[in-house]
């Protein structure tokens, strides 16, 4: 069935080529979609050489600004919907999610509703981070389970692959989370109305090349964002 990658993008320009590279190498033909945020340093640019190149298989969406990670996932899932993908897979461009694990959550969303790559369902496997994020990160993830009940080992896990129709009845419309928490109201709502979630387990790597985009504020966000989802959805 076809299927399509959502991947935004800013200041990636360092990292696009090996990306695509590893993509067409995990699953020759997949289709991929770039969500390009006006990147400075001419991430839209490369993109869009590569989808001139490659018509058939890759395609950019150049958006105004930066709007955020949230607005620029809802973009082109609203994007692959309207052109009729049935597996829709969302990952990172900077080869933090290994395009090796394509195939097996292409095989296994053929029988659930969600596929989730976690780094923590089977103790942790992350590749070169200092303690101190993976302590946050771990926290992050108790805390949301805390407050929400979410059972996932991996709440705030990026590399997902998702069915056309899970995200349709999710209502993209009404997704208001944009920073990192917005991976968890994703799963979140998908959980909430019923459907198969399946976890599986990946070894996350952090970037080599450009700079991570964490923020302090996107972690206050997720914070109190949490609470609004466990009482309002």
């Amino acid at each position: 069935m076809p299927s399509i990658i959502v991947a935004p993008t800013y200041n990636e320009v360092e990292n696009l080529a090996e990306f695509l590279a590893k993509v067409r190498e995990a699953v020759p033909g997949i289709h991929v979609l770039i969500v390009d945020d006006n990147s400075p340093d001419g991430t839209g640019d490369l993109a869009g050489k590569f989808a001139r190149e490659s018509p058939e298989t890759i395609s950019v969406l150049h958006r105004e600004g930066k709007q955020g990670l949230g607005r620029a996932y809802v973009a082109g899932f609203q994007t692959a919907i309207e052109r009729g993908y049935d597996f829709i897979v969302q990952m990172d461009v900077d080869l933090s999610h290994d395009p090796a694990y394509l195939p097996e959550m292409l095989r296994r969303i053929e029988h659930c509703d969600l596929v989730l790559g976690s780094r923590y369902v089977r103790g942790v496997n992350v590749v070169n981070w200092d303690l101190k994020r993976l302590i946050l990160s771990k926290m992050a993830n108790r805390y949301t389970q805390i407050v929400t009940g979410l059972s996932n080992t991996d709440a705030t896990g990026g590399f997902k692959c998702w069915r056309r129709e899970t995200l349709e009845a999710i209502g993209l419309d009404g997704i208001y989370s944009n920073g990192y928490v917005f991976q968890i109201e994703m799963t979140y709502r998908a959980v909430k109305k019923g459907f198969r979630v399946e976890e599986f387990p990946i070894i996350f790597y952090e970037r080599n090349l450009g700079r991570a985009k964490m923020h302090p504020r996107i972690i206050l966000e997720a914070l109190w964002r949490v609470w609004v989802m466990r009482f309002h959805i």
